[in-house]
């Protein structure tokens, strides 16, 4: 599978990820966001109207880019920025032609500014990557595909590109580590769960624990996976210890270790790993105070951690509930400080669907304590009610 050169080889799957992101882009929704990107100049050539309404110009766009008049999408996009410059497709759409024109400087700026604008979408953080490598720049390739899996840890395409990355190393054991958690990860798909842990211990075993690089923390995580979906916490434990010894940023990490220690009926650590994981993704905070008995609704985003404080006596009882309060898909994610700003405890999924919940806890001091709420995987956007018994 890996005989192919790579260049031509990298250059396919490029062609393929930006064709398939084609499709895909028609179902992400515009997301609200205060970063602004800057705007490339605009061919003159062709006349817009005035009162240029700009989803029916994306779409337009979307076509040009279909028929493969990239001159024409470029004067379009130029033009949807300059009467919306947080219109992220627009810089996506341009960037891809300038990509497919190959003016690759001109490429990565636009990507960059949809960064700027979503610096969560790790396949943006890919994408920038292969562009990267096409301008003859693998170290600004390695850092984009590592950023991409900062924010999403179980992407298998970016775990090709790495091995694809490290093709041409003297060392070919970072490649050949990337190719087995591709290749336990498809296993893993399949429904051979034996088969990828075999893959993953392997790779695992064949480094000396004094001289593992903290990339094997990809393989840890992986197969921790696997242990989790079998329910055999202890394993999965151990494995999440060792990748956050190795990688101790990875914000999944501590997401995937909280939801352990929950299983184990530890609430403390998982409170813990919760709120790390929280303040690793933090982009914008939001505090207010929560009275008992009463309740704070939070216009939950990604990144947003809201901070709610309210006073407490020693051996009061509390219960603290965040819940997606229309439905929307938003996944909230709960943590509670001691006075000195210490976790407590932690809930994901403890409310029901994936509401969280803490439940008839006492409180172990006089002072003022502080719920923290952000969100989980399973959706960031949303009203999130927060209240207090």
């Amino acid at each position: 599978m890996m005989s192919e050169s790579p260049v031509s080889k990298r250059g396919w799957l490029l062609g393929i990820a930006l064709g398939a992101l084609f499709v895909l882009a028609l179902a992400l929704a515009p997301t609200p966001s205060r970063a602004i990107g800057k705007v490339s100049p605009t061919p003159a050539a062709t006349a817009f109207p005035d009162d240029l309404d700009v989803d029916e110009a994306l779409e337009s766009l979307l076509t040009l880019l279909e028929e493969r008049a990239y001159e024409e999408a470029l004067a379009l996009a130029g033009r949807i920025l300059q009467e919306d410059g947080e219109a992220w497709r627009a810089y996506y759409y341009r960037g891809f032609a300038q990509a497919q024109l190959e003016e690759l400087a001109a490429g990565i700026e636009d990507y960059t500014a949809v960064l700027d604008l979503r610096p969560w979408d790790s396949r943006f953080w890919r994408l920038r990557g292969e562009l990267h490598l096409r301008d003859r720049n693998p170290r600004g390739a390695r850092g984009d595909y590592k950023r991409a899996l900062f924010y999403n840890p179980r992407s298998g395409q970016t775990y090709l590109r790495l091995a694809e990355l490290h093709e041409r190393d003297v060392d070919k054991r970072l490649r050949d580590l990337y190719r087995m958690i591709v290749e336990a990860r498809a296993a893993d798909s399949r429904g051979a769960s034996n088969r990828a842990l075999d893959l993953l211990t392997e790779a695992i075993d064949g480094f000396d624990r004094g001289s593992a690089p903290e990339e094997l923390g990809y393989a840890y995580f992986a197969r921790a996976n696997i242990w989790t979906a079998q329910e055999r916490w202890d394993e999965a434990l151990a494995d999440l210890d060792e990748a956050l010894a190795l990688q101790p940023a990875m914000q999944d990490y501590y997401m995937a270790r909280g939801s352990v220690y929950s299983a184990l009926g530890r609430p403390a650590l998982a409170g813990r790993d919760f709120y790390r994981r929280m303040t690793l993704l933090e982009r914008e905070s939001y505090e207010a105070a929560l009275e008992a008995g009463g309740s704070v609704t939070v216009e939950m985003e990604q990144g947003l951690v809201a901070r709610l404080r309210f006073e407490g006596a020693a051996g009061q009882r509390v219960t603290i509930a965040a819940r997606d309060t229309l439905g929307a898909g938003v996944d909230p994610l709960l943590a509670l400080l001691d006075p000195a700003g210490q976790p407590l405890l932690g809930d994901d999924d403890g409310g029901g669907e994936l509401d969280a919940l803490i439940s008839d806890f006492e409180l172990p001091a006089d002072g003022e304590y502080t719920a923290v709420v952000s969100h989980a995987n399973g959706g960031y956007e949303g009203k999130v009610r927060v209240s207090l018994r």
